[in-house]
């Protein structure tokens, strides 16, 4: 009976992915967005896993695997049903290629010393990064992920400004891509982005150029992505960028510097842990041990998300109990797994969160009311001009990778604290409704040519 509902939930799935990405072209962003990496992770990959390994597979050894709970799949799949039903009903406009405003031409087109501070910012953030390692270049080079938590002279706070410095990245890409004068630019912090890459051994710098890419093309063809045989080149090109720095992270590095790691070997055996326990898989099999623990050993975090995102302002520790620790490291915890290294890198998945802080029923319910907050998210960039179009536009891809995979702090903050420093950067611009008047065929426009 479950693989029925998984059947259904893939088609219903697969219909939605094919009509906002090839029919309506991305019209809807940020839920097409959403709905590129929602269906393959949330809805395709269920039925990939039924048939190759029996189910979910728990994100800790001590459950049982694959995980057993019937009614735990049949929670999983009204998640599912609660995200994609609104959406079919909702979001079922097709439009035609926007016409462009000079005004929002202009906001494409920032002065330099705005791009070169956000440069300057993101630069900034890598030197925090090493510096707050306590380790040095070569060393950071061999060293294992986060293997510097356990360093003595590690400083978590500095760790943590450089992440947010960091993530101003997608919106440098994002005008960068649309500004053929800022080409040098972009070349620069891509080239400072690997540099961050091989030294963090993180992938988050491919997905914020994959984000900031993405808004830009947006924008310049008038609010649509054709899905183009190149582009499509372009995503699987990313995509496999993506699983092999996952393959080659721990191994290249440390046989290219050291000399004592079989690449073919480990690679190989890194290749089949991708496929069970990798990046990929995580996000199922996490949203289905977070369900299966709610379910059945009564673990809960008490309207967690909704005290995160209304005290995002407020540290944790300064908040007299409002506002919680991390739910990544709650959810670590709680499966025995807080060991100081990955402590902060186990996040429930996007369904964990919302059962976890409401309960199935309440979960389910809450989830059905996203896709509504996605269309507002559209419109703001279909329809608005200035600093939360850029913010919310840049940040599209990468936001939702990380909401999906259960990290909702980062995958909120990094746009708020965008959004901060667009306002520091250019005070004389407010979000605005656009105008009717003024405007341009996009053919015409000068960020198309």
């Amino acid at each position: 009976m479950i693989i029925f509902i998984e059947f259904f939930t893939a088609i219903l799935g697969i219909y939605l992915f094919v009509r906002e990405l090839f029919t309506n072209k991305f019209g809807n962003f940020c839920t097409s967005i959403f709905l590129m990496c929602f269906v393959p992770l949330f809805c395709i990959y269920p039925v990939i896993a039924r048939f190759t390994v029996g189910g979910a597979l728990p994100v800790e050894a001590t459950l049982p695997s694959p995980l057993d709970d019937p009614f735990s799949y049949v929670v999983y799949q009204i998640c599912c049903l609660a995200i994609i039903i609104p959406i079919i009903l909702i979001n079922n406009k097709s439009y035609s290629v926007k016409n462009i405003s000079r005004n929002e031409i202009d906001i494409a087109k920032p002065k330099p010393r705005e791009i070169y501070a956000l440069l300057f910012a993101i630069s900034i953030g890598i030197y925090y990064y090493i510096y707050s390692t306590g380790l040095n270049v070569s060393e950071l080079l061999i060293a294992s992920r986060f293997s510097w938590f356990l360093n003595s002279n590690y400083s978590s706070t500095l760790y943590v400004v450089s992440t947010y410095l960091i993530a101003l990245s997608p919106v440098l890409i994002y005008h960068g891509a649309l500004n053929k004068k800022f080409r040098l630019t972009l070349v620069l912090l891509v080239l400072l982005l690997i540099f961050y890459g091989a030294l963090s051994k993180d992938r988050k710098w491919l997905i914020f150029i994959a984000s900031g890419i993405f808004a830009a093309v947006y924008i310049a063809n008038g609010m649509r992505i054709n899905i183009s045989g190149k582009g499509l080149a372009l995503i699987l090109t990313l995509v496999s960028a993506l699983a092999f720095w996952q393959v080659g992270r721990s191994v290249v590095f440390d046989a290219l510097v050291t000399g004592n790691s079989d690449i073919g070997t480990s690679s190989s055996e890194l290749a089949t842990q991708l496929l069970t326990r990798g990046d990929f898989p995580y996000y199922y099999n996490a949203s289905m041990t977070a369900i299966y623990m709610n379910l059945n050993a009564g673990f809960e975090i008490p309207l967690g998300i909704v005290r995160r995102q209304l005290l995002f302002f407020l540290p944790a520790s300064y908040s007299f109990g409002l506002k919680i620790e991390d739910i990544s490291a709650l959810f670590s915890d709680a499966l025995g797994a807080g060991d100081t290294l990955r402590r902060g890198n186990m996040p429930p998945g996007f369904f964990g969160l919302f059962v976890l802080s409401f309960g199935w029923i309440g979960g389910a319910i809450t989830l059905s009311l996203f896709p509504f907050l996605l269309n507002y998210f559209d419109k703001i960039v279909r329809y608005r001009e200035g600093i939360w179009r850029v913010a919310i536009a840049s940040h599209a891809l990468s936001s939702m990778l990380l909401l999906l995979r259960g990290d909702d702090s980062s995958a909120t903050y990094f746009i708020v604290f965008s959004a901060a420093v667009l306002v520091i950067l250019r005070p004389h611009i407010l979000l605005r409704q656009r105008g009717q008047q003024d405007s341009i065929p996009a053919k015409m426009s000068p960020i198309n040519k």
